[in-house]
């Protein structure tokens, strides 16, 4: 099947939008995450109550930067429909299998995290109900 110049077109600039927009997310969960952790280091928090804060710092990056790669991974597959060749889609698969294990890797780091922080916030006494 061929795609029409015009739909050709349309799609780069909605996988230019998307891949601009991902990086300006990400862009800004670094410098939040940044600057969260600065203030957190600042502040006259215990060391131990400290512990659970950058866990919760280190999530939410952690969940933004996943939700960039899912973005990411929607822009690929709209190039691959621009361009269907055996070798397009081999890269689109070698790509999509490394972001699939960076997404797994980085969804472990979140429930490691999210358990450490239940742990500390139970050795700290902050989950008291």
């Amino acid at each position: 099947m061929v795609i029409p110049e015009i739909f050709h077109t349309v799609f780069e600039y909605i996988v230019l939008i998307i891949e601009i927009i991902v990086g300006i997310v990400v862009t800004a969960i670094v410098i939040v995450s940044l600057a969260s952790l600065i203030k957190l280091f600042i502040s006259k928090i215990k060391r131990d109550q400290r512990q659970v804060y950058v866990r919760e710092i280190v999530t939410r990056m952690l969940r933004g930067l996943l939700i960039a790669l899912d973005f990411l991974i929607a822009a690929d597959l709209l190039m691959t429909i621009l361009d269907p060749s055996i070798e397009e889609t081999a890269v689109l698969a070698l790509i999509v299998v490394l972001r699939i294990l960076l997404s797994w890797s980085l969804s472990k780091e979140i429930e490691i995290n999210t358990k450490k922080k239940e742990e500390v916030q139970d050795g700290c006494g902050l989950n008291q109900k």
